[in-house]
């Protein structure tokens, strides 16, 4: 197997390392985790989900620095051939297949948990449709301009700004009653693990917005980063933990409570490009890895192809709840992740752009964040791994039979 690494762009976007990625990086990132974060990462920690959340923008920014020095020294490519080129075959093909299945099921999540906002009766329908809405361009090959790109993610940045002026102008109506301990969504530090993994889902995409530039990519991460603070204190300040971990639409209801309703078509609007912002960031990162994969010999061409993935993304959206698919998906990229910083530590000083062990402390990072999310998603990302890897290895070995037999792959 070749160690060359297979140019990977997203559809539409600006060149890796462009400043003029990061308005739709972290107007992407918001439009993920804004909707799904909070209310599973208040249920689990209550407000110890505020620092939860700098130890999972900590994870974000180290891979975004170990991915951007592996692709200054590398070239351009997705994390599949990263780790191929630093860490071989069976390395590179574990975190492809993670990767690649990550960004399905989080699509997923993103597509489900707006469908609780714009159509709640038909949530599936609603589902698939935001799909079919992302999916249709990159069917004909028509890529969405930069520019577009772009206001969409000022859309939702000032979406988000508008919902925590909002919450912050008025204040919070005092719970009559408290939570009784234990109840999901109290003041839990033991959960404090759990939180940062699924706070780490809304940094999907902003990791890779520098390309080789760790600079861009840091900056995109603190910006979401802090989006996400402060939609979480306003959310905790007007709905509590409790309140806030049983509610399917955290952000509106969290308006309501706000007496902010009068505002709620501009919320919706917000959420509607947010979300298809995320999923196109999405869909692009999973073309790109099964891309790179099919290139490898690890899965046939026709895997590479946008619909093909848009619709693995529309049938998990109508088996797992939008919870169920963030909690698995979380663990998922962080374990794609967790190899990416492992291949980083094959850098020495003077391919590294800091003095800092990026790749040390993100791979620590990443494996104890990653487990700790919950058991079942654990074991579901176990379960995929093995299956993905396994069909992965038969095609290959086929196609190394066929190759040896004189025909072409």
């Amino acid at each position: 197997m070749s160690d060359t690494v297979v140019p990977v762009t997203a559809m539409g976007q600006a060149s890796p390392g462009s400043w003029a990625t990061v308005p739709a990086a972290v107007g992407a990132a918001l439009g993920a985790g804004a909707l799904l974060t909070i209310g599973p990462a208040a249920g689990a920690a209550g407000w110890w989900t505020l620092a939860a959340l700098p130890l999972a923008a900590l994870v974000a920014l180290l891979t975004a620095v170990s991915f951007a020095d592996l692709a200054a020294q590398s070239g351009p490519g997705g994390i599949p051939a990263h780790v191929t080129a630093r860490l071989g075959e069976w390395p590179g093909r574990l975190a492809g297949v993670l990767d690649l299945s990550g960004r399905l099921v989080a699509g997923a999540a993103v597509a489900g948990a707006a469908a609780r906002y714009l159509l709640p009766g038909a949530p599936g329908v609603a589902a698939a449709g935001l799909v079919a809405v992302v999916v249709a361009p990159a069917a004909m090959k028509v890529a969405p301009a930069p520019t577009l790109l772009r206001v969409a993610g000022l859309v939702t940045i000032v979406t988000t700004l508008l919902f925590v002026t909002t919450g912050l102008a008025i204040e919070p109506v005092v719970q009559a009653v408290s939570a009784p301990a234990g109840t999901p969504g109290t003041d839990d530090p033991t959960g404090l693990l759990t939180a940062a993994g699924v706070l780490f889902f809304g940094f999907l995409g902003a990791e890779r917005a520098g390309g080789p530039r760790a600079r861009v990519g840091v900056v995109a991460v603190v910006l979401a980063g802090l989006g996400y603070l402060l939609v979480a204190f306003v959310a905790l300040r007007h709905l509590g933990g409790a309140r806030l971990a049983l509610s399917p639409t955290p952000l509106r209801d969290a308006l309501a409570a706000a007496d902010g309703s009068a505002i709620d078509p501009l919320l919706t609007l917000g959420i509607a490009v947010g979300a298809v912002l995320a999923l196109h960031v999405l869909l692009t990162g999973a073309v790109g890895s099964a891309a790179e994969l099919v290139a490898a010999g690890e899965l046939p061409g026709v895997a590479r192809g946008p619909v093909l993935c848009a619709a693995a993304m529309a049938a998990v959206a109508l088996v797992l709840s939008p919870t169920t698919a963030l909690a698995l998906a979380a663990t998922l990229v962080l374990g794609a992740h967790a190899f990416v910083n492992s291949a980083a530590r094959q850098l020495c000083r003077v391919e590294r752009s800091t003095w800092v062990r990026t790749g040390c402390c993100g791979l620590a990072l990443s494996v104890i964040v990653g487990v700790n999310i919950s058991l079942t998603s654990l074991l579901g990302a176990l379960a995929v791994l093995g299956v993905g890897t396994a069909l992965c290895a038969a095609y290959a070995r086929r196609g190394s039979r066929v190759s040896a037999g004189g025909h072409p792959r």
